[in-house]
């Protein structure tokens, strides 16, 4: 008995640091209004977004003034075709030192424009990651495959995919509101749901949203979530991609 009671409180202590040592904020909203050059997106502290990933030269992600959701600005990324040899083409915005954690409702609202008519095939347009130290970051990504939204996992865990027959296509050349929510769990208890223009096209209950503790042979996982990524996340279709993004916003609900 005095043993189970002593893992217990060292299981909790343990938790409790952990939380301390990666606290971080858990909403973020940006409408891009308050900047008047690319450069004000970012900074040093993370109180505004973190870091542009652009993995190709000619891939740009820059405010715009002319195609815009709300206010008088967005912003506007473009990458470039890519082949599976050459990797993904990426051109997004990143922000990080964030803290999602089990329990927690995560709500994500945020509004596409989609550029063009070219085919969008494993498209990614949302991340959410826990930073690690080694490898790509666990997570969940929402993607454009077959031009329709799906969930993929970036740990072990099918796809959510729209229900067959019911299919919804993602609108091209006009604003597109999507929202994603999610209930954290590393257990068959969260789920997740996606509505595009407040239509519910995804949902999976009893369902595992965190990465399991022993995630690889080489790591284990923090049991959080502590980045969100925005734009072309990854292009990896053989067409150039130009996508717009408008009033970003993050927040728990619990």
């Amino acid at each position: 008995m005095k043993f189970t009671q002593a893992v217990i409180c060292l299981i909790l202590v343990i938790s409790c640091n952990k939380k301390k040592v990666y606290d971080g904020p858990n909403n973020y909203f940006d409408d891009f209004e308050a900047y008047s050059s690319r450069n004000d997106l970012v900074d040093d502290n993370d109180q505004n977004w973190s870091f542009f990933h652009q993995t190709y030269s000619d891939n740009t992600i820059d405010l715009d003034t002319v195609v815009f959701h709300s206010g008088g600005q967005s912003v506007k990324a473009f990458a470039v075709k890519t082949t599976e040899e050459e990797g993904a083409s990426k051109s997004s915005l990143n922000k990080q030192a964030m803290a999602f954690w089990e329990g927690d409702i995560l709500s994500i609202d945020v509004w596409y424009f989609l550029e063009g008519e070219s085919e969008a095939n494993w498209l990614f347009i949302l991340d959410i990651e826990e930073n690690t130290a080694i490898g790509a970051g666990p997570g969940m990504r929402l993607a454009l495959v077959n031009n329709r939204l799906l969930v993929e996992h970036k740990y072990p865990n099918p796809h959510i995919q729209q229900s067959s027959g019911n299919e919804i296509n993602f609108p091209r050349n006009q604003w597109v509101n999507v929202r994603f929510e999610a209930k954290l769990s590393q257990k068959r208890n969260g789920y997740v749901k996606v509505w595009q223009d407040d239509i519910l096209i995804l949902e999976q209950n009893e369902w595992k949203t965190l990465p399991s503790d022993l995630l690889y042979f080489q790591q284990g996982t923090k049991g959080m979530y502590s980045k969100i990524e925005f734009g072309i996340t990854a292009n990896s279709h053989g067409s150039p991609t130009t996508m717009y993004v408008d009033d970003v916003d993050v927040k728990v609900l619990n």
